[in-house]
């Protein structure tokens, strides 16, 4: 019998390739996204490749469009074998001037989101002591770029929450995993939401926030394919794992490795270099 898998923001990047990736391995898919109309594409694919794939209507910022979505799942199926949370989105502001909604809005994607699906499909699985969650952190779990800290931050909670929920579940055969991708070649950074007040040019940080995005870009040859991600994912889920954290690829398996290895001024030395910055001396 097929698994049955869900992947949240599949209608780009990670979580679309990490959809069509599982759809190939032969299960049944539900490929989640705000806006269906954005998944066209995906399901004449799937028509023509013979998958099964279903779409649904998932904004994971809104509980009842949370909880419509599950009960169209739960109306086909009984229980969720593998949930992918992928949906999610960027922030470039500065700490000082990010402004509540901005931050509030963020967080209730990206952490929120997360726990509003959680509380849908985790209950099935404890009833069977069986299932797996994979969260989609980032290498910004573990380090953080200049402006987009509120973004990082996200992924750092995401990084505690995934690690409690590990601890929470293994001893009723839940398996979980923290998945940290790298530098993606996906429009995911670009769009970015950018903060209303480091876009005004009257802004302190204004000027430096551009140096710094312009160096971030310098980095962009060391960026995979979503595709990369997607098949680690399939990769931990089909070897059932036992290991908590997997980075995707060897870039952002440098970063997390190297963060670990040095004190805060090595690697704030190291990060500077990296962006060809001048360094400290203590």
């Amino acid at each position: 019998m097929a698994k049955n898998v869900l992947v949240t923001g599949s209608n780009s990047g990670i979580g679309l390739a990490t959809a069509q990736r599982f759809a190939r391995d032969g299960f049944k898919v539900f490929a989640s996204m705000r806006s269906p109309e954005k998944g066209e594409e995906l399901v004449a694919e799937a028509a023509e490749s013979g998958w099964d794939l279903t779409i649904v209507q998932i904004d994971v910022s809104d509980d009842a469009s949370v909880k419509e979505g599950f009960a169209k799942i739960y109306s086909e199926i009984e229980v969720l074998d593998v949930v992918v949370n992928n949906a999610g989105k960027g922030m470039q502001a500065a700490v000082e001037e990010a402004t509540d909604d901005e931050i509030l809005d963020l967080y209730n994607t990206n952490i929120l989101g997360t726990v509003r699906v959680l509380r849908q499909a985790l209950p099935p699985m404890r009833e069977r002591n069986a299932g797996t969650i994979v969260n989609v952190s980032s290498m910004g779990g573990h380090t953080v770029w200049p402006y987009f800290g509120y973004y990082h931050s996200t992924k750092w909670a995401l990084e505690a929450l995934t690690e409690s929920l590990y601890l929470e579940l293994a001893p009723i055969g839940i398996r979980v995993y923290a998945v940290l991708p790298g530098l993606i070649t996906s429009n995911f950074g670009r769009s970015a939401t950018r903060g209303e007040k480091v876009q005004d040019k009257s802004s302190v940080y204004h000027e430096d926030s551009k140096r710094w995005i312009e160096g971030f870009m310098e980095l962009l040859p060391n960026s995979v394919m979503p595709d990369t991600v997607a098949d680690k994912i399939a990769e931990i889920v089909e070897s059932e794992s036992v290991q908590l954290r997997h980075t995707s690829d060897e870039f952002a398996e440098q970063i997390v490795s190297a963060r670990k290895q040095m004190s805060d001024l090595e690697w704030f030395n190291h990060f500077k270099e990296m962006h060809g910055l001048e360094t400290s001396e203590s």
